[in-house]
């Protein structure tokens, strides 16, 4: 057997524990080693108990008031109640952790807002943020009659309620709403927006009691209220409204407010700085094994590594005791005694817990739509084998402004109710195929299902009718379903663009579409043959006709579409998305080119609005200049206004950031939008481009007008002005006259490959 010699030995030894640290700061990066940190977080809370203000009380919604009280959710003649009595029994201020953002009956709703007026100002209403279906941020409030007498509080928490929740929002700046405990403690420092709770803060000595005892007249002492800051809110398990927190585990989300405002009325708002410190002893102690010269004894490894760990541990509790700091060491922990397995053992079994709680509701979200209850569409279909009546596909056609303006839970009901209705003129369960459209089984007459939505829908105090079209297949047993289906979606969509309620399908209407999917797949194997090509148009200096670079123009050629224009296949890859594939690609290949030219020449690039949207550009654009060569001065990155229209602020701080790395950015297109003027003064923009429609109509008097207004506007703003198809030497004269700075267009050039662009100047091929 070979033995190793020391030098070698000792090489082992360095690249063993190094492997072992780098998995150690690994699995804490991955946030394998949670449990663990969260466990000597608990430990060092109760380890640095503090007791609360005894300044608040937590008035609870328990279950035996909701047993109590017999119904949910409470009259608010209730909550009227409630609010008089705390204020005859001498509460200072009273937060309602409760939802009064919908009326309820206009008895109830005028009781509570009488003793809001009663209250004087010191009753607090909840307000709430919540991301609907739509991904829109909505914000409820309290409703205005309520809000008169009564300021909102926010209760949001940070983060999505399934982690583990340390922190909530100080406030909501944009609309001015303080969280409840910036409210009920507002001399205390919060620094930041969130305040990251203490939770060495004992909440089980905050005083408790339900409802159902003030109701009651119990035998309350004396001074539980008097002078103290009242919160309401629910702790029964039917409301749901729970968190899993640090050392008390789940908690109501009142007792988290509470929480937040007792870590305020402490000056104990605490800064979590994560697994950094840890971070830092690890690689210390790594260092400390490494210089090590001779390997030591198990029992002197384990020792030191127990000093370290306790020593870790010390200064973590010293630091959360005095320095309101928190820290994570696990990973500390796990470099000196080498748990990493162990670790990841555990994390694999929570997994796998996880993995199986999912598996039963994925069985239900693979047949159902999770809103309605209606089937999908693979459910649909399979309930369809052995039926013989045709197939329905209706569309709501006012959806889209339900959920606008009442609200998306408002147009969910909408749709549940839409579902029932379906239901029982069918006989069966329909599917629902999108927000908005709803497909069934129908045999016989359809003036019933025309009809059915003329009668309102009530949701939330809101009456609701809506208009529908419908598409319709007939029975055909030689058609497999999910083909009728297809057809269906067809005769629907024409309805649509008809403006009919009806349409049934006939063949003809699906050769448009089969026309359309055929040049989608045509598309996508061009992106894998490489089908494309790129172009180059001369661009030139209008007053010294010298050569300045090129605009790079992206072809199709098909080996059985021949030349497909960029307006037929350039829609359809931004509606697939294939845009950012081929919008890289068009960018690396232009930046390659314009490497070899001389380096005075630049080279523009289009990026399409989608691309901004769903892809990093200026990533993109950084890895195509680092791959090529290029210098980012000589890139120019050309736009559309479209890409202001949906994300601005986004837009713009990537367009920023293509500046900072030296990029020129062009605004194309200019004067054929709406909004054009409005965004040309705030837009990072350096060059403004002429549409060319403008351009190859002059000299005609009007369009001189306009061309002339468009560059004597860009020349006030300090900006470089482009025209755009130039075809006569007369529109050359007459944009060098006016100040035009740089044309392109057929007059220099038609777009062709690189030597044919820069056979325009010779002697410029190379840098």
């Amino acid at each position: 057997m070979k033995v190793l010699r020391p030098a070698t030995r000792a090489a082992l030894r360095r690249l063993v524990v190094c492997g072992l640290t780098a998995v150690a700061f690994g699995c804490a990066a991955l946030g394998v080693f949670g449990p663990l940190d969260q466990t000597l977080r608990d430990w060092r809370f109760r380890l640095t108990d503090r007791a609360p203000s005894h300044d608040t009380v937590f008035l609870e919604i328990d279950s035996a008031s909701l047993a109590a009280i017999g119904t949910w959710p409470w009259p608010r003649q209730i909550y009227a109640q409630i609010l008089d009595r705390l204020t005859a029994l001498g509460a200072a201020e009273v937060v309602f952790d409760i939802d009064f953002s919908s009326a309820s009956t206009e008895a109830g709703d005028a009781a509570l807002e009488a003793a809001l007026e009663r209250a004087g100002g010191y009753a607090y209403l909840a307000a709430f943020q919540q991301i609907d279906a739509d991904g829109r941020l909505t914000l409820n409030r309290p409703l205005p009659r309520f809000a008169r007498f009564s300021d909102p509080v926010l209760v949001n928490v940070d983060g999505d309620g399934t982690g583990l929740l340390l922190s909530v929002p100080s406030s909501l700046p944009e609309q001015a709403i303080p969280s409840v405990a910036r409210v009920l403690a507002p001399q205390s420092n919060a620094p930041g927006p969130s305040i990251t709770i203490d939770f060495g803060i004992d909440l089980n000595a905050i005083k408790r009691l339900p409802v159902e005892d003030l109701l009651e007249g119990s035998d309350l002492p004396p001074d539980l209220f008097q002078n103290k800051q009242v919160v309401i809110g629910a702790t029964a398990i039917e409301l749901r409204d729970f968190f899993r927190v640090p050392r008390f585990g789940v908690v109501p989300g009142p007792l988290v407010q509470l929480a937040a405002t007792e870590t305020l009325k402490a000056g104990r708002s605490l800064n979590d700085l994560g697994v950094g410190p840890g971070a830092i002893v690890a690689c210390l102690a790594t260092l400390l094994f490494l210089t090590t010269r001779r390997q030591r004894p198990v029992w002197q490894v384990a020792i030191g590594a127990a000093v370290i760990g306790m020593l870790a541990e010390l200064f973590a509790w010293l630091l959360l005791r005095d320095g309101r700091i928190v820290i994570d060491i696990s990973v500390v922990h796990a470099s000196l005694v080498a748990l990493t397995l162990l670790s990841v053992m555990e994390d694999r079994a929570h997994l796998w817990r996880r993995s199986r709680r999912q598996r039963s509701r994925l069985r239900y979200l693979a047949r159902h739509d999770t809103s309605t209850g209606a089937f999908n569409r693979e459910a649909f279909l399979d309930t369809q084998r052995g039926g013989k009546a045709d197939i329905v596909v209706l569309q709501l056609l006012r959806f889209d402004g339900v959920a606008t303006c009442l609200g998306h839970h408002v147009a969910e009901r909408v749709a549940g109710e839409v579902k029932v209705r379906l239901a029982k003129l069918a006989r069966s369960k329909p599917a629902r195929l999108n927000a908005d459209s709803f497909a069934l089984p129908w045999s016989g007459d359809l003036q019933p299902l025309l009809a059915f939505l003329d009668i309102p829908i009530l949701a939330d105090g809101h009456s609701v009718i809506l208009g529908m079209a419908l598409g319709v297949a007939a029975f055909d047993s030689q058609i497999p379903d999910a083909e009728r289906l297809r057809r269906a979606e067809i005769a629907l969509l024409k309805a649509r663009q008809s403006g009919k309620d009806v349409v049934h399908f006939e063949a003809s209407q699906s050769a448009e579409i089969e026309q359309r999917r055929s040049l989608d797949i045509a598309l996508r194997q061009a992106v894998v043959r490489q089908e494309f090509l790129v172009l180059f148009q001369p661009q030139v200096d209008l007053k010294t006709g010298r050569l300045l670079g090129a605009e790079a123009l992206v072809r199709w050629q098909n080996p059985t579409l021949g030349m497909v224009s960029p307006a037929r296949f350039i829609p359809l890859a931004e509606e697939t998305g294939l845009i950012v594939e081929l919008g890289d690609w068009v960018m690396q290949q232009s930046c390659r080119q314009a490497a070899h030219w001389h380096p005075d020449l630049t080279i523009s690039v289009n990026v399409s609005a989608v691309q901004f949207k769903l892809a990093d550009v200026a990533g993109s654009v950084q890895r195509a200049v680092a791959i090529s060569g290029l210098s980012p001065h000589r890139l120019v990155i050309e736009i559309t206004e479209s890409l202001f229209v949906d994300n601005a602020v986004t837009t713009v701080a990537a367009l920023e950031t293509l500046r900072a790395m030296g990029c020129t950015i062009a605004l194309d297109d200019f004067g054929t939008g709406y909004s054009s003027l409005s965004y040309l003064a705030r837009l990072p923009v350096d060059e403004i481009k002429i549409d060319q429609s403008f351009v190859r109509a002059l000299p005609d008097l009007h369009h001189q007008a306009i061309v002339e207004t468009i560059v004597l506007m860009a020349k006030r703003l300090g900006k470089v002005v482009v025209a755009e198809g130039v075809e006569t030497d007369e529109q050359r004269a007459y944009l060098a006259g006016i100040g035009c700075d740089v044309a392109q267009g057929y007059l220099f050039g038609r777009p062709g490959d690189a030597a044919q662009m820069l056979a325009y100047q010779p002697g410029l091929t190379a840098a």
